[in-house]
């Protein structure tokens, strides 16, 4: 008897040719691509990574919806990659916009007080979950929400207008300009590569690093 191409023989080798083809195009299309996924940073910008260490830089805004959703992500990263890196937050403001640094002053204030790490969780919970911090705040707001999570209001109050704050996120403005930085969340990684990021795209963190390890 001759088989028909209805045949379940028939039917499991183009299934498996199939497949094979439909994994190819995924991989082809999951390869980052510079201009889309990534850029190459010119010139190359100096690190302060310890001997051993890659410096990953992530741009972010309390503001962003995305930076929201990408927190726990990045978290995660981190930890896995303890080793290897050495990671350092840069806010911008709101819409790249220099005068709504208030977030950034926020993000600035809370560090200097060594209160950043524990409480950045809900500072994002505060924006995006049950808005008690608006993406644009005044100090008072600010200052309000900060005693609410245990930091004395006048301490907070000093920190936020302080010299230091405002030199701090006169430097981010300056890195992230010198990055090329046109979105967040993105990465930069060993000073060479900026990556646009994102919670499905976050493998592309370990491919730019390994790149940075091998020296390319």
């Amino acid at each position: 008897m001759t088989e028909s191409i209805s045949t379940p023989f028939f039917r499991t080798v183009v299934f498996a040719v199939a497949s094979l083809v439909s994994v190819a195009a995924f991989a082809q299309s999951t390869e980052p691509k510079e201009g889309v996924n990534y850029t190459v940073v010119k010139p190359v910008q100096p690190t302060t990574a310890p001997a051993g260490k890659t410096e990953v830089i992530e741009f972010f805004g309390y503001w962003c919806p995305h930076c929201n959703d990408f927190e726990p992500v990045m978290s995660d990263w981190s930890k896995r990659n303890d080793a290897k890196v050495a990671i350092t937050y840069v806010p911008l403001p709101l819409g790249f916009q220099t005068s709504q640094s208030g977030l950034q002053k926020l993000y600035y204030a809370l560090d200097t007080l060594g209160k950043e790490k524990e409480l950045r969780r809900k500072v994002f919970s505060a924006i995006h979950g049950d808005r008690s911090l608006p993406p644009s705040p005044d100090t008072g707001t600010m200052a309000d929400w900060a005693a609410k999570n245990g930091i004395d209001k006048k301490t907070f109050i000093d920190t936020l207008n302080s010299f230091t704050v405002q030199t701090k996120v006169n430097r981010a403005n300056q890195i992230a300009a010198a990055y090329g930085v046109t979105g967040v969340p993105a990465l930069a990684i060993g000073g060479k590569y900026l990556l646009t990021v994102d919670a499905r795209s976050i493998g592309n963190a370990d491919l730019f690093l390994a790149r940075v390890a091998s020296g390319k």
